[in-house]
């Protein structure tokens, strides 16, 4: 395996195995560097240093090297280019799919290519612009896009991400949906991941978690409660129900896992019942993305009732 030393000390700007005799890498070598995750593939055929792969300035190169002329990139790619990332955490180390878009009045035709998928839908011109020189979906059309057509958890982490950016308004954008023209593919699902989008939320597996809560059937979460009131020295809750004094937390591999973050979560959690009467109950990752119902069982204990659903959704 590679160690990190072998690259060379400047990063490598993203390339094609077209390009690899300006790189100074042999094809044998960009293998080893991938299983070694000193190199990514952000999109099918296209090779960024791990070290600077999440840069803006990367992304747009990366892009400007995979897109067809005329196309514009659209869905989870157009998030990705506006950095918010589409994938699940198991889903990471994958390329992404290099969509774009073409109306299909343009007459533009795109040559096929593996890793491209080309969409054919109405595309006005507010729903466009320029990154750099990368033509791609503006926000508010890329979250339209995948309200839609994500899986409905990543969906709302993508447009929660961006509400709380303050780059979307959802219940605006919820309202361009009747502009569509009728029998447009998972519309009905675009309008439930829009109504549920909080602005408030902090981080993708608040989204999860709240999509698992209401998915259930449970009252939806109010999010981002503080205890006793907001001020300075105040405790905040991620989400809850402030009528019962019920909470659920998610506690991220950040920020939660080593020794000293658990103690004071758990002295927190602590002084929240003893002094407030609040009753918390934590999440993690593997919790709300796996296929049990455990979640649900613990909010119907929290909550007293049950959930109205045998199986996970999704």
């Amino acid at each position: 395996m590679p160690r990190r030393r072998m690259l060379p000390r400047e990063p490598l700007q993203p390339f094609t195995r077209r390009d690899l005799s300006g790189t100074g890498v042999s094809q044998r070598t960009v293998d080893r560097y991938l299983r070694a995750g000193l190199l990514q593939e952000p999109v099918t055929g296209v090779y960024a240093d791990t070290r600077t792969a999440e840069e803006d300035a990367v992304r747009v190169a990366v892009l400007g090297l995979a897109m067809p002329e005329g196309a514009v990139a659209t869905r989870g790619v157009a998030a990705w280019l506006h950095g918010f990332d589409p994938r699940a955490p198991h889903e990471r180390r994958a390329p992404l799919a290099l969509e774009c878009v073409v109306d299909p009045r343009s007459g533009l035709l795109v040559p096929e290519r593996r890793g491209l998928v080309t969409h054919l839908d109405r595309l006005p011109p507010r729903d466009t612009t320029v990154v750099h020189g990368v033509p791609v979906t503006g926000v508010g059309r890329t979250a339209l896009d995948v309200a839609r057509f994500l899986a409905p958890h990543m969906g709302l982490a993508v447009v929660d991400a961006m509400a709380h950016a303050g780059l979307i308004d959802p219940a605006s954008l919820r309202e361009r949906y009747e502009e569509w023209p009728e029998r447009q593919r998972w519309m009905g699902r675009g309008k439930r991941t829009l109504e549920l989008c909080e602005p408030e939320t902090e981080s993708y597996g608040e989204s999860w978690t709240r999509l698992r809560i209401v998915d259930a059937g449970f009252p939806r979460p109010e999010p981002q409660i503080w205890v006793p009131e907001e001020r300075p020295g105040a405790l905040r809750l991620d989400m809850g129900w402030r009528e019962v004094r019920r909470a659920i937390e998610f506690d991220g591999e950040e920020h939660h896992t080593e020794d000293d973050d658990v103690e004071h979560d758990d002295d927190r959690r602590e002084r929240l019942r003893r002094d407030y009467g609040w009753t918390v109950w934590s999440v993690r990752k593997g919790d709300v993305l796996g296929w049990d119902m455990r979640v649900e069982r613990a909010v119907g204990e929290l909550l007293s009732m049950e959930p109205r659903i045998k199986r996970r959704a999704w």
